[in-house]
């Protein structure tokens, strides 16, 4: 065999004087592989540098900006004086709607994060145990996810109407006087009413969630806990839940980052009323900001919604964190 392989068909070694030059080279010059390295490194952080700006455009400018904004008294939209931590101080001692916002937001983050995931397993449990019809009822649940929440709103406030909305009419239907029953304008049921509509809109997507995991879970595992005499419930207990738990942590973390931020729903559906029952901060962050026209105020406040957001994450992120790494590996 020719070329550049040897007679015997095996690549030949370097020759003596081949490596005499490159051990030379590297006596030289030490620092060369590093130096060829170091250039590397600069050519990725090149090519990453448009995204980088991006991001720092997109996120750390508005951030800075926003700490800034809220550290400062406004008219308008045009800073006045510096006030330091007082526009905290007052939302946070002095300020009873957005404490009442604060805890609106605190309880609705709270029963949807429970709700919406105990739903999303029942309905993945009975959708995955249905052998004819399962694409169909997937494609139910989930339709009222891929809806504009706005749409979903304006649906739900109509049926929530007095009169000829859905509660009238089905109260009619079973001889209860409900002509003039309105959720939405009574205090203590408004909360619950929207909360009924965030649950009809999102349950669909943690049955998806939840259905794929339990697809792909091993039959195996459920045939040999059945041949060791567990029941139904005992096997979901001791196969099915623990299994899922990677899916219940992410879908937890989603839930929560979106109830917290939750604004367009109830805009539409009460704008926050009556009697401020279904303010959230997001409501009235923007009535603050763009009706009353402080925004220096309205910034602080939402820093704090920031704040709360990262303290709740991080706990959640440590409780559920751990096991479902466990179940993962």
């Amino acid at each position: 065999m020719g070329g550049e392989y040897g007679s015997n068909g095996r690549i030949p070694l370097a020759s003596p004087d081949g490596q005499k030059e490159a051990h030379r080279q590297l006596v030289i010059r030490p620092w060369a592989p590093l130096r060829r390295a170091h250039g590397e490194r600069a050519i990725d952080v090149l090519f990453i540098l448009p995204l980088l700006v991006i991001l720092a455009g997109f996120l750390v400018y508005p951030l800075v900006y926003g700490i800034v904004l809220s550290l400062h008294d406004s008219r308008g939209f045009e800073l006045t004086t510096f006030v330091g931590l007082d526009n905290y101080a007052r939302a946070i001692l002095g300020d009873a709607v957005f404490q009442r916002s604060l805890l609106n937001t605190v309880l609705f983050t709270g029963v949807a994060v429970v709700l919406q995931t105990g739903l999303g397993l029942f309905l993945a449990l009975l959708v995955a145990g249905r052998r004819r019809g399962q694409d169909l009822l997937r494609f139910v649940f989930f339709l009222p996810f891929v809806l504009a929440p706005v749409a979903v709103g304006a649906v739900w406030k109509f049926l929530y109407a007095p009169f000829f909305g859905i509660i009238p009419t089905l109260g009619s239907a079973v001889g209860l006087h409900t002509a003039t029953v309105a959720p939405l304008a009574d205090p203590d049921w408004a909360l619950w009413a929207i909360m009924l509509a965030f649950l009809w809109r999102f349950a669909g997507f943690n049955m998806v969630v939840y259905l794929a995991g339990i697809q792909a879970i091993p039959r195996e595992l459920d045939e040999l806990a059945v041949l060791e005499g567990a029941g139904r419930i005992q096997r979901f207990r001791q196969v099915t839940w623990p299994l899922l738990w990677p899916q219940t942590f992410s879908l937890v973390l989603l839930t929560t980052l979106g109830s917290l931020r939750i604004f367009d729903m109830v805009w539409i559906m009460t704008g926050g009323g009556p009697s401020h029952a279904t303010e959230t901060v997001a409501t009235d962050v923007y009535s603050t900001a763009f009706r009353f026209l402080q925004v220096g105020y309205a910034q602080a406040m939402a820093m704090i919604l920031l704040i709360v957001i990262l303290l709740i994450t991080i706990v959640e992120y440590r409780l559920l964190d751990r096991r479902a790494e466990l179940v993962s590996s």
